[in-house]
């Protein structure tokens, strides 16, 4: 056995059953060795950026370690966004490198890259493996590192001539510290202060898992608790729900933080409480909150990092939640109900839809009021970056065990990509990609991927010929100073033809319901091109009507 062979059988042993790629000649040992693995699918990608933001996305649905392997160089420099991605949003990535023979290192020697400068600050661990007998050995340690703690991307740098070196055999995963079980005073000492504040929130966050969801709405119910999501999390709770205090995402409108400031209490559950969710921490306000705050989370690191919390449990978020809910109160503060009726009624009122029109193209989020009729229950959503989502986050109502895939690096191009991965990895289930012509073009080439391993996302997208987010930045700080932000695009509808896929156009909003179930029963990869507004630039923004057509 050689060391690429004894790679692939670790990895298998690890549970990896998809590998997103580019091929490079750097590791071909390592695709002769997955010839052979019958149980690891091998995706080959049209870039290695969306490659290693599939990986991403894939880890995101299966909470495990996602796994990308690139080439030496220029392959390596490609998937950096998607390290950037992993090390930002805690995702657990495992990302295979082909490195230069080892007698040439050191000499400026082709596609060389000492790799441990150049990711050290963004991975957890980086490896240059110069024996092969190690390769199996450090591979289980990188992938225990990634998921362990706060999880985050890693990577193994392989010297070519390194994978044919002889090997013993695969490695064992690594037994993992598990989480502490959350102690029974502390248990007792949440539900005490939860159930006795008058007007107590819940902040959900990334690390709570799809499976404690219902947990957490019996938990709300119990003791009468309003729950907000954090940024790109809206489907940790059902939206419609009489509790929900809604997302805290980027520049929500300052009167939604208003309404949540008065909070005489915060349970943070399995949120890191980054500057997005907390508004650029103020609610609750760093390090020394307003309120008492009850900081769960799995991670010990993430504990007192940034607040300093009344009470910081160490726990799996699902585990705490049981024990909370045992310890429900019989009755709580009557001022509960006003509290509620606050939070909730804001939050009604900001996600009506208003019926908006425009002169200049269709208001994007007509169409995503209409998903919230016409998605199945459990649907998944991905996302790409740009003002464009905004309406995803203002105007659609997260249900049943629908699910929201976005990267919270906001890294423009992380939609498609994820939509491929999340297709493949349950191809039952309707994938739904929102997407703006910027990120499209970034990434769209990965609806190739697509249809070569038989995907079948359904891409809606927002082209109102500009890089929208800057563009209202500019209109902000520099009115009627438009530089760069223009853009001049294909026919997309025609380009998803070409690759493969079905293709619809919506030029005006009463196209929108046919379009939309026509193209969800697509049997196969489908798009959407959405000849969108750029006056109605934002579900918060508008544009002057002037200065939209100038």
């Amino acid at each position: 056995m050689n060391a690429a062979q004894a790679l692939v059988k670790t990895l298998a042993a690890h549970g990896v059953d998809r590998i997103f790629c580019v091929p490079g000649e750097s590791y071909l040992p390592v695709l002769d060795a997955l010839y052979d693995a019958a149980q690891i699918q091998v995706v080959n990608c049209r870039h290695e950026g969306g490659a290693g933001l599939m990986a991403v996305a894939d880890s995101k649905l299966t909470r495990r370690a996602g796994v990308v392997c690139v080439s030496r160089g220029p392959g390596a420099s490609n998937v950096s966004i998607a390290v950037h991605v992993a090390e930002q949003d805690a995702v657990p990535l495992l990302v295979l490198v082909g490195q230069i023979e080892r007698k040439d290192r050191g000499r400026g020697a082709f596609q060389e890259v000492d790799y441990e400068k150049t990711f050290g600050g963004m991975c957890k661990g980086v490896w240059e493996v110069n024996k092969g007998e190690e390769l199996s050995t450090v591979c289980a340690a990188a992938i225990a590192r990634a998921t362990s703690g706060i999880p985050g991307p890693v990577l193994i740098s392989m010297p070519e001539d390194m994978l044919l070196d002889a090997a013993s055999g695969p490695a064992l995963p690594i037994a993992v510290a598990p989480v502490p079980v959350p102690r029974d005073a502390d248990v007792a000492q949440a539900a005490t202060l939860l159930a006795g504040a008058q007007r107590p929130v819940v902040i959900a966050g990334a690390s709570l898992a799809a499976e404690d969801v219902e947990l957490l709405v019996q938990v709300s119910d119990a003791y009468r608790l309003p729950v907000a999501v954090g940024w790109k999390q809206q489907h940790l709770f059902p939206n419609r729900h009489a509790n929900y205090a809604g997302h805290l995402g980027f520049n929500i409108p300052q009167a939604h933080r208003e309404t949540l400031q008065p909070a005489d209490a915060v349970l943070a559950l399995g949120s890191r409480l980054g500057d997005v969710t907390t508004q650029g921490y103020r609610f609750p306000a760093a390090p020394e909150p307003a309120q008492p705050l009850i900081h769960v989370h799995p991670a010990r690191e993430v504990l007192g990092s940034v607040y300093r919390a009344q009470l910081a449990i160490q726990a799996d978020c699902g585990a705490f939640l049981a024990q909370l809910l045992k310890r429900a109160p019989d009755s709580v503060p009557p001022e509960r109900a006003a509290w509620i009726a606050r939070t909730h009624g804001y939050v009604e009122e900001l996600m009506r839809w208003k019926d908006l029109q425009a002169d200049d193209g269709v208001v994007y989020g007509a169409v995503i009021e209409a998903l919230n009729r016409l998605l199945p229950p459990d649907a998944i959503v991905t996302h790409d970056s740009g003002n464009f989502s905004a309406w995803m986050h203002r105007y659609y109502f997260f249900r049943d065990q629908q699910v929201l895939i976005g990267g919270e690096a906001g890294a423009m191009g992380f939609g498609m990509p994820a939509a491929v991965a999340a297709s493949l990895r349950h191809p039952q289930r309707k994938v739904v990609c929102l997407v703006g012509d910027g990120g499209m073009l970034m990434t769209g080439n990965e609806l190739a991927t697509a249809v070569l391993f038989s995907a079948k996302p359904l891409i809606l997208l927002s082209n109102n010929g500009s890089y929208g987010t800057i563009r209202q930045y500019q209109e902000k700080q520099y009115p009627g100073r438009v530089v760069g932000t223009r853009l001049r695009n294909p026919d997309f509808a025609a380009l998803a033809r070409a690759f493969g896929a079905q293709a619809w156009v919506i030029n005006n909003s009463n196209q929108i319901p046919s379009v939309l179930q026509a193209a969800l029963a697509a049997d196969g990869p489908a798009l959407v091109e959405v000849k969108s507004s750029l006056t109605y630039i934002s579900a918060f923004a508008k544009l002057d009507p002037a200065t939209a057509r100038a």
